[in-house]
């Protein structure tokens, strides 16, 4: 299934909130391909979310205190979208397990006699 752009501006992000890397470890760390990512990656240097820096023979990516923040939000973002999903089915097993606690006996033949 395809990724959303939000969703590989989110895996560019997360390869970079642990230290900063190399063009090619970004592409394969992320599994996006070198032209799409190089489109991705000017977009989040243009808004400040990640940053370029000399080093050595090249040069690596850094995300910003700015970028740590949108990851930060995205990812509770995300977190809260599972939750929602999550939730309904939490509440319906609330009401269904006292219904199948008292059908449990009757369920397995058995009679309050043989408990």
């Amino acid at each position: 299934m395809s990724r959303s752009k939000l969703e590989k501006y989110l895996s560019i992000l997360e390869v970079l909130v642990s230290n900063t890397q190399r063009f090619e470890d970004i592409s394969f760390k992320t599994k996006i391909e070198c032209g799409s990512l190089k489109r991705l990656m000017n977009f989040l240097t243009s808004h400040k979310l990640i940053e370029e820096r000399p080093f050595d023979e090249g040069i690596v990516y850094a995300i910003t205190d700015r970028g740590i923040a949108v990851f930060k939000t995205l990812r509770a973002k995300e977190y809260f979208k599972r939750i929602r999903t999550i939730l309904p089915v939490v509440d319906e097993a609330k009401e269904v397990s006292p219904l199948l606690s008292r059908q449990a006996p009757e369920a397995r033949g058995e009679t309050e006699s043989t408990q």
